[in-house]
């Protein structure tokens, strides 16, 4: 069971990734009114931090 966790984790990461840079380019784009904006910021943050999590969680950008 434990071996299929970080499959599961890799393929929620990918997922967070796609999700963060669709936002970022919506984001970079513009033309939406600065409530639109502002919860677009805001779920990417949560993307972040969550991207940030599973990289920890998977080993990634660990010094060695």
């Amino acid at each position: 069971m434990t071996s299929a966790l970080p499959l599961f984790d890799s393929t929620e990461l990918a997922r967070v990734k796609a999700e963060c840079e669709q936002l970022s380019k919506k984001l970079q784009r513009g033309g939406v009114d600065a409530r639109t904006r502002i919860g677009r910021e805001q779920k990417l943050q949560l993307l972040r931090a969550k991207q940030m999590r599973l990289e920890m969680e998977l080993g990634l950008g660990r010094q060695q």
